[in-house]
């Protein structure tokens, strides 16, 4: 029997899927359930639902879903991930009476201005305008992007595909790396760049420039996901001081790409409100980022000071485009 007062949220990454239920009289408190499944294990996203759904023996009445991809007419072709997701369809097999599909940052965005400041690491406090904008950038196997704007009464959540944009080198090395990834791509763009599988991306060009230590190497060759490993060592290095090394100024030049292209966001949405750095990544390079230069990046140009009053914090909470996701769905609910 549907259940009217539950709703299944979801977000739908190119690795993984995190599925939520929450109880409408209890949105605030955390899910009833929730598990995170990776993508491989499953030949399409419905298989996940049946799994999640008949663990936990309920049928809610609702279901909204963040997706890596850009949702037209409630139909999504994921951008990592060869899978397509209809919100018909799902309604029809899952008995849903409404299911909602939303780009996955989208989400985040919905679920990053929810965020109790346990869940934020703040790298630039700044000066915050009021019902302002409000941007997210988050670097995850892919580079997403989504921004909230002030109604008058509510921020209204709005899709971007931004991470698909070409890449604007900045520097003598960058054009280099630029010059290095036009070999390979007929567009290069910033995900291409600044992302999980764009971290290869950024080693193979370093290996130009420096030596790759043997370790690494035989690491790297063994690896099916070669991101991790570079993190791995660079975090090695940044313990031991090993200032050269090739995995960690490999970071070193994604960070620097993360700063401007965080800036780029925050003047193309006017995102006075705030940024926020959310996706897999962020968390993950934390330890790496230098304010200071970090800031030096970000507040360049004709807008120094506009960008400088821009708050920029990093979302350390994984679950943030589940949250969102429910509260869109629950924001959708109540219009019904």
């Amino acid at each position: 029997m549907t259940d009217n007062a539950l709703l299944l949220a979801g977000d739908i990454g190119g690795t993984k899927t995190t599925l939520a239920l929450y109880r409408q009289a209890q949105r605030q408190a955390p899910p009833l359930a929730q598990h995170t499944f990776q993508n491989c294990q499953a030949t399409d996203f419905y298989q996940l639902i049946e799994q999640f759904l008949q663990q936990n023996r309920v049928t809610p009445a609702f279901g909204c879903f963040g997706i890596a991809g850009p949702v037209i007419h409630n139909q999504a072709e994921m951008t990592n991930l060869d899978w397509t997701i209809s919100a018909e369809h799902l309604q029809q097999q899952f008995h849903f009476e409404h299911a909602f599909l939303i780009n996955d940052l989208v989400a985040t965005t919905m679920g990053a201005v929810l965020l109790p400041k346990a869940d934020l690491e703040i790298l630039n406090t700044g000066n915050p305008v009021s019902s302002s904008s409000v941007a997210v950038l988050a670097p995850g196997t892919g580079l997403g992007q989504g921004f909230l704007t002030h109604d008058g009464t509510q921020l209204v959540p709005h899709p971007s595909e931004g991470g698909h944009i070409s890449f604007a080198p900045r520097g003598a090395r960058q054009i280099q790396l630029l010059t290095h990834m036009q070999q390979k791509y007929a567009h290069v763009s910033v995900e291409h760049v600044c992302s999980g599988s764009g971290l290869p991306n950024l080693l193979d060009f370093m290996q130009t420039h420096m030596p790759m230590p043997p370790q690494l190497i035989s690491e790297l060759a063994s690896a099916i996901d070669k991101t991790p490993v570079i993190i791995s060592a660079a975090l090695n290095a940044l313990h031991n001081n090993q200032t050269n090394h090739i995995a960690l100024q490999t970071i070193q030049l994604f960070i620097d790409i993360l700063a401007d292209q965080a800036a780029n966001l925050a003047l193309t949405t006017m995102a006075l409100g705030g940024i926020f750095l959310g996706g897999g990544l962020a968390p993950r390079v934390k330890p790496f980022i230098n304010q200071e230069r970090f800031m030096a990046l970000f507040t360049r140009g004709v807008y120094q000071e506009l960008l400088q009053d821009i708050p920029i914090k990093i979302i350390l909470n994984p679950q943030t485009a589940t949250l969102g996701a429910a509260a869109y769905g629950f924001q959708k609910i109540a219009t019904l």
